[in-house]
This record gives C-alpha cells, sequence and structure tokens, in this order.
C-alpha cells in the first residue's frame, strides 16, 4: 500500500496528535458532590450531611433542601472567592476555584448551630477560619455550639497542620 506525500503527512499529524491525547496528562473532569439541609432525623436536627467535606479546586457541591425551608449560604470564604446564597428552599450549586476552609449555614437555622464546612485543596487561610468559626459560634449559636468542634479540634492532627 503507497500513500501520497499528503496522505502520510496527515497519518502522522493524527498519531501525532492521538499520542498527545493519550500521553500527557489532561484536565481531570470536576467532581460533583451534594451537601442535604435537613430537618430532622436520628435525634438529630437542623444539620448538614456532610457537615464537613473535602474537595478539590474546580469540584462542584449541590446544597440541596430535603426536609425543611433551609437557605444555605456562606458565611465565610477565602480571600478572592465569591460568597454565595441559595433561594429561600431552593438548591444552588456552587464550583469552589480558590483554596481554603469555607464556612457556610443556614439563613434560618443558623442561631440552632447549623453550620457546616467546606474544605477546598489546602486550607491557606486556615487560622483566619479558626478566629472567624470560635466568634461566629459564640455570637451566633444559641444551641449545638459545639456540633463542628470535633472538626477544628482534630484538624491538627492531619498533614494540613502546617498551613496554621
Amino acid at each position: 500500500m503507497t500513500f501520497s506525500y499528503r496522505q502520510a503527512r496527515e497519518r502522522r499529524a493524527l498519531f501525532a496528535f492521538g499520542f498527545l491525547v493519550l500521553v500527557l496528562p489532561g484536565a481531570a473532569p470536576a467532581a460533583e458532590y451534594e451537601v442535604q439541609a435537613i430537618n430532622y432525623r436520628n435525634y438529630e436536627s437542623m444539620f448538614f450531611e456532610p457537615d464537613f467535606i473535602k474537595i478539590e479546586p474546580g469540584d462542584r457541591i449541590t446544597f440541596v433542601v430535603t426536609d425543611f425551608d433551609h437557605q444555605p449560604q456562606s458565611v465565610l470564604v477565602p480571600t478572592g472567592a465569591k460568597h454565595w446564597q441559595a433561594e429561600k428552599g431552593q438548591p444552588v450549586t456552587v464550583e469552589f476555584i480558590q483554596e481554603g476552609v469555607y464556612i457556610h449555614d443556614c439563613a434560618y437555622h443558623n442561631v440552632m448551630g447549623m453550620a457546616g464546612v467546606v474544605l477546598v485543596g489546602s486550607p491557606v487561610n486556615l487560622r483566619e477560619a479558626r478566629q472567624f468559626y470560635e466568634k461566629y459560634k459564640k455570637d451566633t449559636f444559641a444551641m449545638n455550639k459545639d456540633r463542628l468542634d470535633v472538626i477544628w479540634n482534630n484538624w491538627g492532627q492531619s498533614k494540613n497542620s502546617s498551613s496554621e
């Protein structure tokens, strides 16, 4: 089988393109996660499940209202990141681009300790987030004041604790 110069050149270009696609690392597709805003389950009320989630930059989380009129919203984001808020009773999908610790709550049930933490990549703002959380829970939570303490208390045991 013989090829013209043009056909041979096209085959080499196709081979080179295929090689690049297979060998060079491409951008991994962003992962999709779900956090549920829950009214009541197993003797616990007004909470997010999970209350802590670790994701990578570019991943997306959909905050789903499952039982009641909740309104998930960010209350602390890393420098340069945008705050977000769901419409009352509606889900919201957030793409997390900026690395760091994000704290979110329910606008209507934060007084009940309905809050959660998202860690995106490295905890570049861990010190700021801890300081914010201590003041936030003191000033905002009327009950369940220790709900997220286990996250903060165990953080120092992880490899990421050097970011403090």
